[in-house]
């Protein structure tokens, strides 16, 4: 009779222990689920890092943008990390070849700032040490 009783109290225990794991945790470790990122991860910055430099590169204005805000964070794992990063963009009153551009003031007038609002996908493989912006769409704001 003892051992029965044992054998349900053991298993409570493992079903209390797997609930106590937040399943927030768990899903992360499951290929293919888009998850909330955190904004103060490292490689949450660095992949917003990469693609404002990227969207940067790729325009024909001659001023710098930066992000205003970010609006949504999202990542995916695969094979690798898929950053879905939703952005609202200003520009700066620096052009793209002066130094130290992240810290450029926006313009003060709304018509010179130019928001935009840009979704950016960028992938990311670290143990290869590559990343690539996927997708960029921007709209004026």
């Amino acid at each position: 009779m003892a051992q029965p009783l044992c054998t349900l109290l053991l298993l409570l225990a493992a079903l209390a222990g797997a609930q106590a794991w937040s399943p927030k945790e768990e899903d992360r470790m499951i290929s293919g689920g888009i998850y909330d990122a955190d904004l103060n991860d490292d490689e949450v910055q660095h992949a917003l890092h990469f693609a404002i430099s990227e969207y940067n590169k790729a325009t024909e204005d001659e001023y710098y943008r930066r992000p205003l805000r970010v609006l949504r964070a999202r990542e995916q794992v695969v094979a690798g990390t898929n950053y879905f990063l939703d952005v609202e963009l200003g520009r700066t009153t620096c052009t793209k070849s002066q130094p130290n551009v992240d810290t450029c003031a926006f313009h003060e007038q709304p018509e010179l700032q130019k928001k935009q609002l840009c979704s950016f996908q960028i992938y990311e493989v670290p143990w290869e040490d590559r990343m690539s912006l996927v997708n960029s769409r921007c709209q004026e704001a």
